[in-house]
C-alpha cells in the first residue's frame, strides 16, 4: 500500500523529525555534555562524655545469732555500666545509723531494729580487711569495661553482738564517680 504525501504534509513529518532530533538532544540524548562541578571535603567529629549508670542490690544476711561467736558473712553485687575506659571509684556511705565515732575514712556502720543497733561492715575484698568507705581513697576503683561490670560487696557481722530479737536494717548510698 502507498501512501501519499503532499506538500503539508511533508512538512509536517520534517518538522516532528527535527523537533525529535532537538528534543533528543536536550535530553542529554545527543552529544556528550559535562557540568561544572566543585567539591570540598566534610568534617564529621563528636566527643563522648564520661557516663555511668549504677544499681546496688541488697546485702541480705542469713539469722543472726548473738549467741554465736562466728561471724555471719554475705555478700552482694553492684551493678554498673559506664563508658568504656573510664575510671571510676564505687564509694559508699556510712549508713543511716552510724555511731557517733563513724567517719567517711572509717565508717562504723550499723543496723537498726527493736532489739537495738547491731553492728556490720562492708568490704572490697574477699578477705574482708579493706573495709569500704566513703572515699577515693576507700572505695573501690576500677577500669570500666563498656558493659556491665558486676562489683562483690562482701558484708560481715561480727559474732557475739548483745542485741535483742528482732529485724534489723540500714541504708547505705553507694556512689559512683568518674
Amino acid at each position: 500500500m502507498k501512501t501519499k504525501f503532499n506538500q503539508s504534509n511533508r512538512r509536517k513529518l520534517k518538522l516532528a523529525i527535527v523537533s525529535a532530533i532537538i528534543a533528543a538532544g536536550a535530553a542529554g540524548l545527543g552529544a556528550t555534555s559535562y557540568a561544572a562541578t566543585a567539591s570540598d571535603n566534610m568534617a564529621v567529629s563528636t566527643t563522648v562524655a564520661m557516663s555511668c549508670t549504677i544499681t546496688a542490690n541488697a546485702l541480705t544476711f542469713s539469722a543472726y545469732d548473738p549467741t554465736s561467736a562466728s561471724d555471719s558473712d554475705a555478700t552482694a553485687n553492684i551493678q554498673s555500666s559506664c563508658t568504656s575506659g573510664g575510671s571510676v571509684v564505687i564509694t559508699m556511705g556510712q549508713g543511716g545509723n552510724a555511731e557517733a565515732s563513724s567517719t567517711d575514712i572509717v565508717p562504723v556502720r550499723r543496723m537498726s531494729g527493736s532489739g537495738g543497733n547491731l553492728g556490720y561492715a562492708v568490704y572490697t575484698d574477699t578477705d574482708r580487711m579493706a573495709v569500704w568507705g566513703n572515699t577515693t581513697g576507700t572505695g573501690n576503683a576500677y577500669t570500666a569495661s563498656g558493659g556491665l561490670d558486676n562489683i562483690i560487696v562482701y558484708g560481715r557481722i561480727p559474732g557475739s553482738q548483745a542485741v535483742g530479737a528482732g529485724s534489723f536494717s540500714d541504708t547505705v548510698a553507694v556512689t559512683a564517680t568518674y
